[in-house]
């Protein structure tokens, strides 16, 4: 036997899941850690938000802005900011060892500062598991055709 195919064994089971990916239940696992997600932005609970982000989190809004970990906690943090609807539908999984990608609609409703806020929009997801959770580490809305344009002022929609 060659010398490298033990190692290759052992590439291949970390790129595909193995010892050191998501345990079995991964899928059922990730659907928690966004309904948690969804929740906690719900409510506004950004401590919940600050654990389920990940250290280098970045938002790509639909009006092309970034945001990082500490200005996305700010926004929620806004009291300006008032979401009073949120719903996630059409969600999508696609593992890949220990990386997800999640797509999805999400709608919102609420407002910011004095304008209403009407989101419809079509949601990416990176959520990258820790060895004992997933974090979400990047996630992109684009406005679904039809839909509402956001609020310019804000920049930052709820995800």
């Amino acid at each position: 036997m060659h010398r490298a195919a033990p190692l290759c064994a052992v590439a291949f089971a970390v790129a595909c899941g193995g010892p050191s990916g998501p345990a079995s239940g991964t899928e059922k696992r990730l659907h928690t850690a966004i309904a948690a997600y969804d929740s906690a932005w719900q409510q506004k609970d950004t401590p919940a938000i600050e654990r389920i982000l990940s250290p280098g989190y970045t938002y790509f809004s639909s009006t092309g802005e970034l945001s990082d970990k500490s200005r996305t906690l700010r926004f929620l943090a806004d009291t300006g900011y008032v979401l009073t609807l949120s719903r996630r539908s059409e969600v999508q999984v696609k593992l890949a060892g220990r990386t997800a990608v999640i797509s999805s609609r999400w709608e919102g409703e609420g407002r910011y500062r004095a304008e209403a806020v009407h989101d419809d929009q079509t949601c990416g997801q990176t959520w990258i598991w820790t060895g004992d959770e997933w974090l979400l580490l990047s996630e992109h809305c684009v406005n679904r055709p039809g839909a509402r344009p956001p609020p310019a002022a804000t920049g930052l929609g709820p995800s």
